[in-house]
């Protein structure tokens, strides 16, 4: 199927025509949409990928998001999906990433990322999820448009898959670790570089538990808020099946699962050690302690 649509306006004199290609790739029912864009006489093709099906990973640090993310381009359907978006306070993508400006960079994601059959996925942290939507709400055209319409026009309406994990203390524990060592994903086979040997400590372990409190539940009011329902999943469950999280997550898209598809041995390791184990049950037993003797004083201060 192709659609051709036209639409001209007046720059300096030269006239704009925008020529519009959709073609149904024959492996998905989603189509693939390419733009090609002529100026006047002087004809410019620029292969703008708008992606058909989209979906935004929702997170918290240390969740699984790499092993799951190592699953889905393992299926070849599924995008590409990773921390696209991912900025450090004071720095913007086209500084971090060297492009031409923002929406240069945002038409290089989409187009990058997304595969044949028209899908893309992308990773988003509660951490800098804030300073993610300023920066989009910096381009023109999208100033106006709250937090849920911004996404929904720059991602074409988006699904949302949110990770998360059950056991706290051991995804602080594992920050903590990260923060450390600078490991933030094992690829497989290969041996960490460790910046740093880790060292305990309570109250940074504390902290991230807080931490990861106060982050799952800005991600619980902006679902709330903005009524969106998400695909839940949770680390332990992806870690026990890969295959059922891919399928999960396919069905959830509409998306095919591939007949006779092996998903591959995820390309990331898992990172818990014997340390880390040992780093769990010694905080819960100090926090133990520490919350029984805050309950006494507690107690005696009412008598």
């Amino acid at each position: 199927m192709i659609l051709w649509g036209f639409a001209s306006t007046r720059s300096r004199g030269v006239p704009w025509r925008f020529t519009f290609r959709v073609r149904t790739d024959g492996a998905s029912p989603h189509p693939r949409v390419n733009f090609n864009c002529q100026l006047g006489n002087d004809s410019r093709h620029i292969p703008i990928l708008i992606p058909a099906i989209s979906y935004v990973i929702a997170s918290v640090q240390r969740s699984g998001t790499h092993l799951l993310c190592s699953i889905l381009r393992g299926t070849g359907i599924a995008g590409s999906p990773a921390e696209h978006f991912l900025s450090k306070p004071g720095e913007t993508w086209e500084k971090r990433w060297g492009a031409s400006s923002r929406v240069a960079y945002v038409e290089h994601v989409l187009r990058q990322n997304t595969t044949a059959g028209g899908v893309f996925g992308t990773v988003v942290m509660w951490s800098y999820f804030e300073r993610m939507l300023r920066m989009l709400q910096e381009i023109p055209a999208y100033r106006n448009l709250n937090e849920a319409q911004l996404l929904a026009a720059v991602f074409q309406s988006p699904k949302y898959i949110w990770m998360r994990r059950r056991n706290r203390v051991e995804q602080a524990v594992s920050w903590a670790m990260a923060c450390q060592t600078g490991v933030w994903a094992q690829k497989a086979g290969e041996k960490p570089q460790l910046r740093a040997i880790p060292k305990f400590d309570f109250k940074v372990i504390d902290e991230w538990c807080n931490r990861i409190a106060a982050h799952e539940a800005g991600w619980t009011n902006y679902f709330r808020e903005n009524e969106i329902e998400p695909l839940v999943l949770f680390y332990e469950d992806v870690v026990a099946s890969h295959r059922a999280a891919a399928e999960d997550i396919l069905k959830f898209l509409r998306l095919p699962f591939p007949t006779g598809i092996e998903i591959p041995a995820p390309a990331v390791e898992k990172q818990a050690t014997p340390i880390s184990e040992e780093w769990t049950a010694r905080y819960i037993k100090l926090k133990s302690k520490r919350t029984g003797r805050l309950a006494r004083i507690i107690r005696r201060m009412r008598v």
